[in-house]
């Protein structure tokens, strides 16, 4: 376990880190215009400009700090994931199993809450409805994570020929996906920003979660393979 924790927390730590870097380079403009965004839609509602608690530059340190703090958290719940669903993974080594459990990982968790509820600027949403959309949010994150452990153990369970039981498999995620997408209620809050970009910045978080996932999935087994003490 002590192995399985200290590649998680540094794995998470490089995941952060990478997850930070991208949000400052390829996804610096659109989280910058979507600030701007939202600070002249302040200042046309209070008729009057104000300064901000912090700067923006101590704000972008803040949340490259969050980032790794996020990573560092994620990898050791990712690791102790592994190390219980692992050996049943039929992977031949640990660098395959983390792989395979970070794509899973990505799609349940990141994927699905994204195609559901994407994620938006500051700009858009009335703050009046944020734990509306934070209970949303968390309900459909719990059914997707729900959805991808029932589907695994139906994949398990069925004694079926390969091709079969690959279109089983599939049939039933999808079939829960349904569920989930009609059962959950729409966003409360209309996206009245530029269409331009809005998208921008869904495609720059999902892009920084992409490469955290990567990042993880791929050090936890590279770390987990070397030879050592478990």
């Amino acid at each position: 376990m002590k192995r399985l924790l200290t590649a998680g927390s540094l794995a998470g730590l490089a995941a952060g880190a990478a997850s930070a870097l991208f949000a400052a380079t390829a996804g610096r403009g659109p989280i910058r215009d979507a600030i701007a965004l939202e600070d002249s839609l302040s200042h046309a509602t209070s008729g009057a400009h104000h300064e901000d608690l912090f700067t923006r530059g101590t704000q972008e340190i803040g949340g490259a700090v969050g980032l790794i703090v996020f990573g560092l958290a994620l990898g050791v719940i990712f690791a102790v994931v592994l190390g219980a669903v692992g050996p049943r993974l039929t992977a031949s080594t640990p660098l395959a199993a983390s792989i395979r459990l970070g794509c899973v990982g990505f799609v349940a968790v990141v994927v699905v809450p994204f195609l559901k509820y994407p994620a938006n600027p500051p700009a858009v949403g009335d703050p009046s409805t944020v734990n509306e959309r934070t209970m949303l949010y968390f309900a459909v994150l719990a059914l997707s994570i729900l959805l991808a452990w029932a589907v695994w153990r139906f994949h398990r369970a069925a004694r079926l020929a390969p091709t079969p039981q690959a279109w089983a498999t599939a049939a039933t995620g999808a079939a829960g996906l349904a569920v989930i997408f009609l059962a959950l209620p729409a966003s409360p809050d209309a996206v009245d920003a530029p269409a331009d970009l809005v998208w921008r910045f869904r495609l720059a978080s999902l892009g920084a979660l992409a490469v955290a996932w990567a990042v993880m999935a791929l050090m936890t087994g590279t770390l987990l393979s070397r030879p050592g003490r478990t």
